[in-house]
C-alpha cells in the first residue's frame, strides 16, 4: 500500500519558531492565512464535480454533473480530512460517460494518516475501506491553502520567488505560488495513475477574502490531466471546528487487498467470457494466437487477465488488444497490452491518445512498460473493422447514436452469433429487473444499432454485470419490441 508517512508531514509544525526563520512569500503567507492560529478549518459551498476519465472523446473536457452541496473538514495537525457532497442528475446524463443515476446522490470520503476510508451513508454502517485513495486524499488536505504553508513549513521547503517546492514523504512533489498578498494561487502536486502516469493535479484558488475572520479563496478549482474535476464557489469557512477523523477499527485492520481473481465461462470454442470483478473480458482463440477484448481497471487486473488467457489458450501469444472504448476504467490495463507486445485495435480518434500513453513517465509507481519501454503498435478502425485468420472472423462495430461515448466498439463474432459491449447495457442482477431512466436511452442505442446492422445476436456478454443476456431483454428494457 502506497503511504505518507503522517510524521512526515506534521512533525515539526512548531509554527511560531518556523514562521519567524522562514522568508519571503512562505512568511506572508503564513502571517496573511493566519496559519500559526488555525488547527482545524471547515468550508462549505456549491458548484460541479466531474466524471474523470469519462470523457465522450479522449480530446473533450471530463463531463460534468452539478454538485447542489459540499461540505469539507480538516485537521492539519492530526492529517485528517472528510469530504461530503451531494450530486444531483436529472433523468439525461451529460455527454460523455460516469455510472448513471438519477436524483440526489450523496457521497462521503475520508483519510487520516496512513488510512483512507468512504464513511457509511447511515447510523450503524460500516466504513469502507479505501486504501488506494489515501495517497490522493492526504495530498488534497496539504493542497489547502492554509495546509500547503503548514506543510511547506515541515518538510524544508525552497523557496524561489513566489514559488514554493517541497516533498512529502520523500516521494511526492508539491509546488506552490504564493501572491505578493501572501495568497496561495496555485498548488500542484503528481499522482500515480495506470493509464497517465505521473498525473499533474493543479488546484488554482481565487477571489480571496475574509470569511469571519478567516482569510480563504471564494473559489476553488482544481484539475487533473489538464481537465477540470472540481469546481467550488465558497460559501461559508469555520476556523478551529471541533473536527476529527477517527480511523474505524475495521479500516485500521483491514486485510490487504485480495489477489486478482479472473473466473472463465466457455462461451464456445475458444472464446471465453472472462469474470470475477466489477469489469469483465473476453479471449478469443485463433490459429497462433490469442485475442482480448479489454483489459480494464490497472495492471494487476491486466496482468491477471493476460495470465487467465494464457492458461485457458496455452502455447499462444497475446497478439491483439481490442479496446471498447477510451474510459478509464475500460482501459486502465492497456500498458500491460503494449509491454506484452499486443497491437491495440482500436477506434481511429483515439490513436493520439495512446501514443501518448506508452510514453507517460511513471517514476512514482513504475510499471512494467515503464521499465520495457516497448514501442506501442496501434491498429485503428473507424466505424467497422475485422480481425480472422481465415477460419474465425472478429468484427468490430462503433455504435452510432450512442453518448455516452463516441467511439464505444462492440466486438461480434458471427460465426458464434456472440457480441461483447460494455456500458451500453449492464443487465440488472436478477432477470425481470428494471433500469434507471438515464440508462435507457443506451440500452434504446444498443438496440437500435444490432438492428441497423443486422446481426444475428444470440447472447450478449456484457463487460459489466454478473450475467449474459440477450436483444430480446435488451429491447425489453429499452422500451421496443425485441425482433432478435
Amino acid at each position: 500500500m502506497r503511504k505518507i508517512s503522517l510524521l512526515a508531514v506534521i512533525c515539526g509544525l512548531a509554527l511560531a519558531a518556523s514562521v519567524a526563520a522562514q522568508q519571503g512569500a512562505l512568511q506572508t503567507a503564513a502571517s496573511t492565512l493566519g496559519v500559526a492560529n488555525i488547527k482545524t478549518l471547515q468550508f462549505t459551498g456549491a458548484g460541479r464535480n466531474f466524471s474523470i476519465g469519462q470523457n465522450y472523446t479522449a480530446a473533450e473536457p471530463w463531463p460534468a454533473v452539478p454538485v447542489k452541496a459540499y461540505t469539507a473538514a480538516f485537521n492539519y495537525d492530526t492529517a485528517a480530512m472528510r469530504v461530503e457532497l451531494t450530486r444531483e442528475m436529472g433523468p439525461v446524463m451529460p455527454r460523455g460517460g460516469g455510472a448513471p443515476f438519477f436524483g440526489e446522490q450523496r457521497q462521503l470520503q475520508a483519510v487520516a494518516g496512513n488510512y483512507a476510508w468512504n464513511p457509511p451513508a447511515a447510523a450503524g454502517g460500516m466504513a469502507a475501506p479505501q486504501p488506494g485513495a489515501q495517497v490522493e486524499r492526504m495530498l488534497a488536505l496539504w493542497s489547502t491553502p492554509q495546509g500547503f504553508v503548514k506543510a511547506a513549513m515541515a518538510n524544508n521547503a525552497t523557496t524561489k520567488g513566489k514559488q514554493v517546492s517541497f516533498t512529502v514523504a520523500g516521494k511526492y512533489k508539491m509546488v506552490g505560488t504564493i501572491n505578493a498578498q501572501g495568497h496561495v494561487e496555485k498548488v500542484q502536486t503528481w499522482i500515480d495513475h495506470p493509464i497517465v502516469g505521473d498525473m499533474l493535479v493543479e488546484t488554482t484558488y481565487t477571489g480571496y477574502k475574509d470569511f469571519g475572520g478567516v482569510t480563504f479563496p471564494s473559489r476553488i478549482v482544481q484539475t487533473q490531466d489538464g481537465f477540470p474535476t472540481l469546481d467550488i464557489a465558497v460559501s461559508t469557512v469555520t476556523a478551529n471546528p471541533m473536527f476529527d477523523a477517527p480511523v474505524p477499527d475495521n479500516v485500521r485492520n483491514a486485510p490487504p487487498p485480495a489477489a486478482q481473481m479472473v473466473a472463465s465461462q466457455k462461451m464456445a470454442d475458444g472464446v471465453y467470457y472472462l469474470t470475477g470483478s466489477s469489469h469483465h473480458s473476453l479471449a478469443i482463440e485463433m490459429k497462433d494466437h490469442i485475442v482480448i477484448v479489454d483489459l480494464p481497471l490497472g495492471g494487476a487486473r491486466a496482468m491477471a487477465v493476460v495470465a487467465k488467457a494464457k492458461e485457458l489458450i496455452p502455447n499462444k501469444p497475446v497478439r491483439y488488444v481490442i479496446t471498447s472504448h477510451h474510459h478509464w476504467d475500460h482501459l486502465g490495463g492497456i500498458r500491460t497490452a503494449m509491454d506484452e507486445g499486443a497491437t491495440i485495435v482500436t477506434h481511429e480518434s483515439n490513436k493520439k491518445f495512446l501514443e501518448r500513453v506508452a510514453k507517460t513517465p511513471h517514476t512514482l509507481v513504475p510499471d512494467r512498460q515503464a521499465s520495457s519501454k516497448r514501442a506501442v503498435k496501434i491498429q485503428t478502425v473507424g466505424d467497422t473493422g475485422r480481425l480472422t485468420d481465415g477460419t474465425r472472423v472478429i468484427e468490430m462495430h462503433r455504435l452510432q447514436g450512442y453518448e455516452h461515448t463516441g467511439d464505444m466498439t462492440v466486438v461480434y463474432l458471427p460465426k458464434e452469433k456472440i457480441l461483447a459491449e460494455p456500458d451500453a447495457f449492464t443487465p440488472p442482477a436478477q432477470a425481470g429487473g428494471t433500469l434507471i431512466a438515464p440508462a435507457v436511452p443506451y440500452a434504446k442505442a444498443l438496440y437500435d444499432n444490432i438492428q441497423r446492422l443486422k446481426l444475428d445476436v444470440q447472447v450478449i456478454t456484457p463487460l459489466h454485470g454478473n450475467r449474459t443476456t440477450d436483444v430480446a431483454e435488451v429491447g425489453r428494457l429499452a422500451g421496443v419490441n425485441a425482433t432478435n
